[in-house]
């Protein structure tokens, strides 16, 4: 299973901390990986509100689908994301 969110604004140490949360490990530049799931997350081009930039993030969640849910889950939690 893959579960794709993006994330706008919110730091990518927060998001590799949450992942850690969740039950990963560091296991490589902006990776982790855990039981039964892995995740990176990619930097996007940041989107413009007038003249300010918006910082955007690419977090790819990959693995057994009751894992990705799970993290999933968990990750939209903590960043106020709604499943989309």
């Amino acid at each position: 299973m893959r579960v794709v969110i993006e994330l706008r604004h919110v730091p990518r140490y927060r998001v590799m901390d949450y992942l850690i949360q969740a039950g990963g490990t560091p296991s490589g530049f902006l990776e982790v990986e855990g039981d039964g799931w892995s995740a990176s997350l990619e930097a996007l081009e940041p989107h413009y509100l007038g003249t300010v930039p918006i910082a955007r993030d690419r977090l790819v969640l990959e693995g057994e689908p009751r894992h990705v849910e799970r993290v999933s889950a968990f990750i939209r939690l903590r960043v106020g994301r709604r499943a989309s």
